[in-house]
């Protein structure tokens, strides 16, 4: 009788530490992949975070393009632009912002 009690006692351990095991191995694999995932998404983050800086102040761009001497670079201003159309086979040209 105290064999097969401790046979008992045996197998369940056996059984829950398996059974333990696997549960924390799976837990262990969610918690490399949402590592990952966050890792990516930091990374992500930083780079829109990036841009955003150097893309949200166009006279900050100008400064740097004037810095570095990029002679390719020229600044032209918003009233300069126009459109170009056709209408009855002629080209028309227009400004594109009408000033009040």
């Amino acid at each position: 009788m105290k064999n097969l009690s401790v046979l008992v006692c045996l197998i369940f351990l056996i059984s829950s530490t398996a059974i333990i095991k696997t549960s924390s191995k799976k837990i262990e694999e969610e918690i490399f992949i949402l590592k990952e995932s966050l890792s990516i998404l930091k990374e992500k983050h930083n780079l829109i975070l990036f841009e955003h800086s150097y893309l949200s102040n166009p006279s900050r761009l100008i400064k740097i393009m004037k810095n570095d001497k990029n002679e390719s670079y020229i600044h032209l201003e918003i009233s300069d632009l126009k459109t170009l159309s056709e209408r009855q086979g002629l080209l028309l040209l227009k400004d594109t912002v009408k000033n009040d």
